[in-house]
């Protein structure tokens, strides 16, 4: 490795909340990315005070998805065999440099696999309706070519010019850059045989290896207790993708001396209902030093719906936890998206991305307020985030960048704050092993649905994995357990509620979901603090709380205590009390400062 010019970030705690550090110091996390580099906006962020960028970098010119008819963004890197064009990744940071001389530069790394690597290793490839499919992450040809092209990246990232600027990797890979397999099928095909075996003789050496399951059972509405095979099958799939993200880190921690931060997409229990897509060994992730942050997108519930809490995919108070920061990916449309096909018809010729989730927001009201609803819920959890401006120009608004702008100082305040822990009284738990056992159908009512009527309840709360019960559960004066499998974690996190007298319920297969008003009445008889009745969207914690509304008319926010209180953004709002009355406008956010 060559000497590391870089300079030094780490996650470390900032008011009980992990947070990034550069150089000693807590920095606001909040960032700005394009992919369409062509479209970006890193001026008018610049302008808005942001210093932090994510960059897109590809190792090969293939789409990031499997879906055919769509073009890269931009060239690979390593598309020509044997002669990298590092040229490539010094144009897209010398654009960001250009708009913002001091700032802080977060490489996107898709550890993709080029056209010419696919040709000449057919084998190593996933079977998709019986064609070859992208490369295998079981292939051991794959890691150590990829391994290669990686150390030859950072290495070149290690002693560019601009090598001071660069405070943090994100690994990415697969399907979307989010580490799916690319079949959606567990990598199904020749490379997973040999793999199989392997993870059987190493952790089940007792099984007989009897070839790759059938996966049709994974069809029918049934548990999968009583096929241990296939469960062993299904946990195998996670785990491969796992430990190689993990391998990948653990390249860019040695080739920079472990000085700047790695992270990564995963982990998205509550999100992602396929058990064999790969993201569902998030605890192997949680224990690994060498992962430092976590990222998601905001919640797609409801196909990112207004009135729906857009929550972290994964279960984020385990990342904190383990003392990793959580990582959002803003994506917010806005009435000035646009389809791809018409910003850059030479990426999506066919007009293949016109589903309503890429469609632009009714008005400007609308795109300001959901992005005002999602800045303030990364602000009270305590998520860095960056503001993923897909095609470009999505945030090209005077208002919407003075929004911005603001956002970018509330955030640096709260760094100030003694204490940014969350004041949740309600813990949930959700299990990623009950993958395993449960279907598709099941497991949306209970991980991935469920959020919807938790976010409308009036009262903030916390998600961990079930791994993490013993440590946390008496913290909290309610528990919700969601799993309908009977998993060893699950029932001991139940009969601890029970030994402790800590109120809980729990799902089953015969309740798989808990409505509104039920949950609230949960709560209100564990003696938990309901900061709002009506079925409205709260965000609180010691310093600030917001309310978005569902729906029109008055809302009246209990604080529990009187509360020096003071409205941001724009907002009139100040005075002291216990309890707040406003009206509100439907699919309104206001953000209030706590004293």
């Amino acid at each position: 490795m060559d000497k590391y010019v870089g300079i030094h970030s780490e996650i470390k705690d900032c008011g009980g909340v992990p947070a990034l550090y550069i150089n000693g110091k807590p920095h606001a996390a909040v960032a700005y990315m394009t992919y369409l580099e062509k479209f970006n906006e890193y001026e008018d962020f610049a302008s808005a005070g942001y210093k932090f960028f994510s960059v897109p970098v590809l190792f090969s010119g293939r789409w990031i998805s499997t879906t055919d008819g769509l073009t890269p963004f931009k060239k690979g890197i390593f598309d020509i065999k044997g002669a990298p064009v590092f040229s490539l990744f010094d144009e897209a940071v010398e654009k960001i440099l250009e708009a913002c001389p001091e700032a802080y530069i977060i490489p996107r790394v898709n550890i993709s696999m080029p056209v010419w690597w696919e040709q000449e290793n057919p084998d190593e490839l996933n079977m998709k309706d019986g064609v070859p499919c992208r490369e295998s992450f079981y292939s051991q040809k794959w890691r150590d070519d990829a391994s290669r092209f990686l150390r030859e990246f950072t290495q070149y990232a290690n002693s560019c010019k601009y090598a001071s600027h660069i405070v943090g990797y994100q690994i990415a890979g697969g399907q979307t850059e989010e580490w799916f397999h690319f079949d959606m099928n567990g990598g199904y095909g020749d490379c997973a045989k040999s793999a199989f075996r392997a993870f059987l003789e190493e952790y089940y050496p007792e099984t007989e290896y009897k070839g790759l399951p059938d996966l049709t059972l994974l069809n029918k509405k049934s548990n999968y207790f009583n096929n241990e095979y296939l469960s062993w099958y299904i946990e195998f799939t996670n785990f491969k993708i796992a430990e190689a993200i993990s391998h990948f880190a653990g390249i860019i921690k040695e080739e920079t001396g472990d000085n700047v931060v790695v992270g990564t997409f995963y982990g998205y229990t509550l999100e992602v209902t396929n058990s064999l897509q790969g993201n569902h060994a998030l605890n192997y992730i949680l224990k690994d030093k060498k992962i430092d942050f976590i990222c998601s997108p905001n919640s797609y519930i409801g196909t990112r719906s207004p009135d729906m809490d857009w929550t972290e995919m994964y279960p984020a108070d385990s990342v904190r936890l383990h003392g990793k920061m959580c990582f959002q990916e803003c994506d917010i449309r806005t009435h000035l998206t646009v389809p791809l096909s018409q910003k850059d018809p030479s990426t999506d010729p066919h007009g293949l991305l016109s589903a309503p989730v890429w469609q632009p927001r009714e008005s400007k009201y609308q795109a300001v307020n959901e992005i005002r609803k999602s800045f303030a819920r990364q602000l009270i959890k305590g998520n860095a985030l960056w503001w993923f401006d897909m095609w470009g120009g999505w945030y090209a608004d005077d208002d919407i960048m003075n929004e911005m702008a603001a956002y970018k100082s509330i955030y640096e305040q709260s760094l100030t704050d003694a204490d940014r822990r969350s004041n949740a009284e309600v813990a949930v738990f959700v299990d990623e092993s009950a993958y395993k056992y449960l279907t598709n159908c099941s497991l949306r009512n209970i991980f991935h649905t469920q959020r919807n009527e938790l976010g409308l309840t009036g009262t903030p709360y916390d998600i961990y994995d079930v791994y993490d019960f013993d440590e946390v559960y008496r913290n909290y004066k309610a528990v919700v357990l969601l799993s309908s499998a009977k998993t060893a974690y699950m029932e001991n996190a139940r009969n601890l509620c029970k030994t402790d007298n800590i109120p809980y319920i729990m799902t089953s297969a015969l309740k798989e979901k808990f409505t509104v008003s039920e949950l609230r009445a949960f709560f209100e008889k564990s003696g938990v603090h309901i900061y709002c009745e009506t079925d409205d969207i709260i965000y609180v914690n010691k310093n600030y709380i917001c309310i978005y509304a569902v729906t029109a008319g008055k809302k009246t926010i209990y604080l529990g205590r009187q509360r020096n209180i003071s409205e941001l953004l724009g907002g009139a709002y100040q005075g002291t009390a216990a309890t707040v009355t406003i009206e509100m406008q439907k699919g309104e956010t206001k953000l209030f400062r706590l004293y």
